[in-house]
């Protein structure tokens, strides 16, 4: 980027912080806690009046002790000159605490001028110096005065005016860097340069009204970097001892108490009325002026009641804040930043921490002060939690505030407030996001105001200072591109003041990033600042494609076809497409193009259409392989042979190479006949012929109630005996069984013929499949005589194997073997309790 562009867009682009863009890259997703201070203390000759018992120095010894082990922190003074009283440094532990604060003494020592410019720099200079990926930079700065390089040319306007363009740049600079600056003011301080200072870089400003304030400003500057929880501010007077409640639920991992003291000797206790034993999770640290407690949970093990005990004399001031295990931060809107009116407000949400199936997350939307109805429940869209806004219908200042709940209970919250403005629309063309760009390629970004419908161009109130581009990568890096409206060929204008305004934007390096068109101006004599994300994109490198061909002889025809198979390697971060050509004595590839996804590999087949006129001979084949992206890289051994036969020829050397790779499954096949007959007759004779010996066995009892038996009695059917019968009730002497205490008289017919078997394999599968008989038996009550088979009446049935029927009082069995129905029946008995 050329340093002429940058200065040119600095003016504009420094109220971007690190809020303009966390969440919308995978980096920025991280919702880090952990922050790098740059503390920047003024000790100019004012201080001497304005802060007399240099409060100054007992805030920033707080302001030490509160920072988590893991943070960083700098510290510089600043008067006519700078000097870095400690380098950017991890805070560790307790003594290397003690050793930071042991190098703050010069900072009572009071003299010299103003330089804002100058301490801003040197902050920049220290965190720059920081390179500890996804920690959050930035820079407190503390002052009552006003910039005054020099004394003696404070009225001296071109000399002051070129001083603050040079702030100005600076502050722009720290800005384009996503430095927040968080600006304390008391005294003299000019709120307006403070203001000025804070707004172009993203941070805040706040002004009090004394140097003992200073310590619970730093207290709030903390809440916000760290995502705490305000739950304390209290000021009163000690007179024998005084008790202050508070609670800590399930939902707090950390408490933070700070008890400042103006009289030496106050003793601090915490108590719990529940917690026994809680040595281990409470930390007390003691100075002459104020104490700092840390209470830590895991789980909910400090959860309950407590009460902080106080004694002492003097003033007390008490405040406290909570870190929870479940933290919102909002990511879009930005905090005070401008918003058209009748444009939809986009809501998006980071949660730290995992959310339970009965929670939610809901914004609530006040609108100059008036709260809306409902709230609007947020939905989860990767990693962040998104809502659109449509009710954008007033003006003023509009209040979002984030919350999660539990139920109806609300566990944390974040809030951000917005100005909605009659302003133009910022539109654009480049909404292609999760576009992939290669090293070298470029891309043409169009941009726009919109006033009501209509592109502004410069008659409706409307005056565009700058229109940028803004690249945020993953890693940290920045690039901006200034967009123009100047039919300028190098930014891809093609006509002045038809208010598009274009850029060519260069992908340089590798990386993801977030994009966003960034637009300031002045309508109807007000400044604003609009800005849009048009994407999420990604850089990635040339990428190659590797191409092969398996060893193997290809076999064809004249006139024929052949797959060819093939393997291609995406060695990519995006989609390739690849063109295949073949020499064209041997004819032309069916399917020449192949698209391959990001990193894919690909095993397929292209088909040749074998040229009509080629010679039966082996040729070699020579597969060429081109990328239709000139900066993707090929590397291809795609050479082969192909055998072309005569159509008779290829014929056979197919049949032969079948049988060859199939004879063993071929002799499977035909042996499968021949083992099916095998195997039916094998069961044949174990299933039927064994049946043959005789027709079966009838086994009968008398029923008793019609439920209750009599011992069973068995008939066996005499062989080859065609007509059988069954006399009940009387004495037939042409009967082959007489049952004479029948309760009716009943003479029972059966007529056995043997089935005729065609196939005796096919009769062997279905005895073993009991599905046949080798008998066929039909049995006949003479009139006037019946009898019941499953609860039907019959005089004339066929029965089969395993078939009950009842007549004359008795019930009959039939069965083709007896052994078989013993078991059932012994079995049967067995479960009924009979013996």
């Amino acid at each position: 980027m050329r340093l002429k562009k940058i200065l040119i867009t600095f003016l504009m682009l420094g109220f971007i912080s690190t809020s303009f863009a966390p969440g919308f890259s995978a980096a920025e997703n991280r919702m880090s806690e952990e922050i790098a201070v740059s503390l920047v203390i003024d000790t100019s000759g004012s201080m001497a009046e304005t802060d007399p018992n240099n409060l100054r120095k007992t805030a920033a010894d707080i302001f030490v002790d509160l920072l988590s082990p893991e943070d960083y922190l700098g510290i510089v003074s600043f008067s006519t000159d700078v000097t870095e009283i400690a380098p950017m440094q991890r805070i560790g532990d307790v003594t290397n605490k003690q050793a930071i604060k042991d190098t703050l003494a010069p900072i009572v020592n009071v003299d010299g001028n103003t330089n804002y410019q100058l301490a801003l720099h040197a902050a920049e200079r220290q965190l720059d110096s920081f390179t500890e990926k996804d920690v959050q930079k930035v820079i407190i700065f503390l002052t009552d005065g006003v910039p005054e390089p020099d004394y003696g040319k404070r009225e001296d306007a071109a000399f002051m005016s070129a001083y603050m363009d040079t702030l100005w740049q600076t502050t722009a600079q720290i800005g384009l860097k996503n430095y927040p600056i968080y600006a304390l003011g008391f005294g003299t301080a000019d709120q307006t340069v403070l203001q000025r200072i804070a707004s172009d870089t993203g941070g805040e400003a706040k002004f009090i009204g004394s140097p003992s304030e200073i310590a619970v400003n730093y207290f709030d500057v903390l809440r916000t970097l760290k995502n705490r929880q305000a739950f304390l501010n209290e000021i009163f007077n000690v007179a024998e001892g005084n008790s202050i409640p508070f609670q800590i639920d399930k939902y707090t991992s950390q408490v933070t108490l700070v008890v400042k003291n103006d009289t030496p000797g106050a003793e601090i206790v915490v108590r719990s009325k529940i917690v026994e034993d809680f040595s281990d999770e409470v930390v007390i640290q003691k100075n002459e002026n104020y104490t700092v407690i840390t209470m830590n949970q895991e789980k909910d093990e400090l959860a309950g009641e407590w009460e902080l005990l106080v004694t002492g004399t003097g003033a007390i001031q008490v405040f406290g804040d909570k870190d929870l295990f479940l933290n919102a931060r909002l990511m879009e809107p930005t905090a005070n930043t401008q918003h058209p009116v009748n444009e939809p407000l986009e809501i998006a949400a980071a949660i730290n921490g995992d959310l339970s199936e009965q929670m939610t997350v809901e914004a609530l939307i006040s609108k100059n002060g008036t709260p809306d109805a409902k709230p609007l429940i947020l939905e989860k869209k990767g990693d962040l939690y998104y809502v659109s806004y449509t009710e954008v219908n007033q003006i003023g200042t509009y209040k979002i505030d984030i919350g999660i709940k539990d139920q109806n209970v609300l566990v944390t919250n974040a809030t951000a407030d917005i100005v909605v403005q009659e302003l133009p629309v910022l539109k654009t063309d480049f909404y292609n996001a999760g576009n992939i760009y290669k090293v070298t390629e470029s891309q043409k970004v169009t941009g726009y105001l919109e006033m009501r419908g209509n592109r502004v161009t410069g008659s409706q109130d409307v005056s565009i200072n700058n229109f940028t581009l803004v690249q945020n990568y993953s890693d940290g890096r920045q690039e901006f591109y200034p967009l123009f409206d100047n039919q300028d060929e190098a930014s891809g204008d093609i006509l002045a003041g038809d208010g598009l305004f274009t850029t060519i934007v260069p992908f340089q390096a590798e990386g993801d990033m977030t994009t966003f068109l960034v637009v300031e101006g002045i309508y109807r004599g007000e400044a604003f600042t609009l800005k849009k994300i048009v994407g999420q994109h990604m850089v990635v490198s040339y990428g190659e494609i590797i191409g092969k061909l398996p060893e193997t002889l290809l076999i064809g025809r004249p006139g024929g076809k052949v797959a060819i198979p093939v393997h291609l390697e995406n060695h990519s971060g995006r989609s390739e497409t690849v063109f295949l050509d073949v020499q064209s004595e041997l004819g032309t590839l069916v399917k020449n193009e192949i698209t391959l996804q990001p990193n894919e590999i690909y095993a397929g087949e292209v088909t040749l259409d074998i040229a009509k006129d080629v010679s039966v001979a082996t040729h070699d084949l020579q597969i060429t392989l081109a990328a239709k992206d000139p900066l993707t890289s090929i590397q291809s051994n795609m050479d082969g042979k192909v055998k072309i036969l005569s159509g008779m020829s290829l014929f056979l050397k197919r049949t032969k190479d079948f049988f060859i790779a199939n004879g063993s499954w071929l002799g499977f096949i035909l042996m499968l006949p021949i083992l099916f007959v095998f195997i039916g007759r094998i069961l044949y004779a174990v299933f039927v012929e064994k049946k043959m010996d005789r027709p079966g066995y009838l086994f009968y009892r008398k029923l008793i109630n019609n439920d209750a038996f009599e011992e069973r009695n068995t008939f066996i059917f005499p062989k080859e005996s065609p007509r059988v019968i069954i006399s009940l009730g009387k004495d037939n002497p042409n009967a082959d069984l007489n049952i004479g205490d029948a309760e009716s008289e009943c003479n029972l017919v059966f007529t056995v013929t043997e089935t005729k078997q065609k196939w005796k394999s096919i009769a062997g599968y279905r005895a073993f499949l009991k599905s046949d008989s080798p008998y066929n038996i039909m049995l006949e009550s003479l009139a006037p005589s019946i009898f019941q088979m499953y609860d039907e009446i019959y005089i004339k049935k066929e029965i089969f194997d395993k078939d009950t029927f009842v007549a004359g009082g008795y019930e009959f069995h039939y069965q083709a073997t007896a052994q078989e129905y013993v078991q059932e029946d012994s079995a049967k008995n067995l479960l009924e309790g009979k013996w």
